[in-house]
């Protein structure tokens, strides 16, 4: 185990504990308005960065009134009861527009990822409360946490070509704490045999995050989707394995109610 590693990366650290002293601050103040408006400051600034991405990857042109779209998108998630139908049928009408006016449809884009994703984390504070969204960041950053360490100190089989710098090994670290101490957060819905599956499941949904921020970088030639968290990046480099992660868990609380 190299330990050495592990060193000089302090800003990373501290960048961290702040993110995280920010998200309980957020949940003990168990308000709609409040996780709605702070995850709203976090999606547009997501939203930005996937549209320099974007930009990059399809040389598309991305004019104001597509804010306005996120921001129409944000507003809609909030007052309607089903966030995620009303986030579709925006982004289903302007796929229809782009079509009509016979503009790159890949410009719909941007209201598929990140914006999908961002909105069922609001559907899932909206339907599951504070105990939903809890159990969502254990999983992800222990499993971000482990896969980080295990990497460090064990890694040595690159875990996919999109991101070599990810190791197999640390993946299985990340992967099975995340899993267990997920099971423990989640026995609320279902007891622990049932929580840890559900963790299996949204542990790899984030590791598959992970991957496809990484893949768009790559296909953008970019190092970070963004800069405004030192020693991370951007939110989408912070948030990527947390909004594959939310579809899946989102979907799998549901799929159990059915």
């Amino acid at each position: 185990m190299d330990f050495s590693k592990l060193k000089g990366e302090k800003t990373r650290y501290i960048t961290g504990a702040l993110l995280i002293a920010l998200v309980v601050v957020v949940l003990l103040s168990q308000d709609m308005w409040v996780f709605w408006a702070v995850l709203g400051v976090v999606y547009l600034l997501g939203f930005y960065e996937s549209l320099r991405l974007y930009e990059k990857i399809h040389s598309l042109s991305f004019v104001f009134w597509h804010y306005g779209l996120a921001v129409g998108v944000w507003g809609l998630a909030y007052i309607s009861p089903r966030p995620i139908e009303s986030a579709l049928c925006v982004g289903m009408f302007f796929a229809g527009v782009l079509a009509f006016r016979a503009k790159p449809i890949a410009q719909v884009l941007p209201l598929i990822y990140p914006t999908l994703p961002f909105v069922v984390l609001l559907a899932l504070f909206k339907d599951f409360g504070v105990r939903g969204v809890v159990w969502l960041v254990v999983v992800v950053v222990v499993a971000d946490v482990g896969a980080y360490f295990g990497g460090r100190l064990l890694g040595k089989i690159p875990l996919s070509p999109t991101s070599p710098k990810k190791t197999l090994e640390g993946s299985f670290v990340g992967l099975g704490l995340s899993s267990v101490l997920g099971g423990l957060a989640g026995m609320w819905h279902g007891g622990f045999v049932w929580a840890l599956g559900v963790s299996v499941m949204v542990a790899l949904s984030a590791i598959l995050g992970d991957l496809f921020e990484s893949y768009l970088k790559r296909k953008a030639e970019v190092k970070d989707s963004g800069a405004c968290l030192p020693g991370h990046g951007g939110i989408l480099d912070r948030l990527d394995a947390m909004l594959f992660g939310g579809v899946a868990l989102h979907f799998l609380l549901f799929f159990s109610h059915v």
